[in-house]
């Protein structure tokens, strides 16, 4: 199922479709100049079979922003607690364009001001008039204690699909143990104090056993979990 984001990105939308209808034969672009602007189209599909995932925080940024995660790397404070409550607060402050010289926006992305179901798809259009063509998210699989889907630095400039794995935050243990998930049908934003990994990796998903909450036939995925299409036009200024 389709469904419109319930937050838009950008201003003057409308009158770039208007103008977009004129050179959709055209086919889709790339920009290359400082003459043009991009009209840009993303789709974000949740693929697994019955994880809910969050909330999107996304930054719209330039080439030089540091990355939002690394692999084999501890993961910031911020990013930790989305991981672990899919609570972007930290996200939106530090990536705030005010306070932040790389980001041109940042937001949180909803599907009917919630989270995206299974087989569900949130879509969003925005302008980009500047240099800042690149885009860093991060969206958790809420029936986990830290995994999370996301890309740093994804280049808006021209159209592709990306498929995208689940990653753990290496910030909490995996125990499986509902007092610590935030995510149906568990319900609890406790945190686990028992050492976690200490670095991000790719997840190695739900595993059930005597002391998890959690049914792996429900709760268990195969990468990838998400798919994000990504629709760019070149529009003359």
């Amino acid at each position: 199922m389709i469904k419109r984001a319930s937050f838009v990105l950008g201003s003057g939308l409308l009158v770039s479709l208007l103008a977009i209808m004129g050179i959709m034969a055209a086919g889709v672009l790339s920009a290359d100049s400082g003459d043009e602007q991009l009209l840009v189209e993303i789709s974000l599909t949740n693929l697994t079979p019955g994880q809910i995932l969050s909330p999107i925080f996304m930054a719209r940024h330039d080439g030089e922003m540091a990355p939002l995660y690394t692999l084999g790397l501890p993961a910031s404070e911020e990013l930790a607690l989305m991981a672990e409550d899919a609570d972007a607060s930290g996200l939106l402050a530090d990536y705030h364009p005010s306070t932040n010289a790389y980001v041109s926006e940042s937001m949180l992305l909803t599907l009917d001001d919630g989270p995206i179901p299974p087989g569900h798809t949130v879509t969003t259009q925005f302008q980009i008039d500047d240099d800042d063509t690149y885009l860093s998210f991060i969206s958790m699989l809420v029936t986990t204690n830290d995994a999370f889907v996301g890309a740093s630095g994804l280049d808006l400039s021209h159209s592709r699909t990306v498929n995208l794995t689940a990653y753990d935050a290496g910030s909490e243990a995996n125990s499986e143990s509902c007092a610590y998930i935030p995510g149906p049908p568990c319900g609890s934003r406790a945190k686990d104090d028992a050492i976690a990994e200490g670095y991000v990796y790719v997840h190695n998903g739900i595993h059930g056993g005597q002391e998890s909450g959690l049914n792996p036939a429900t709760h268990d995925w195969h990468n990838p979990v998400a798919r994000m299409t990504i629709k760019t036009w070149s529009l003359m200024k």
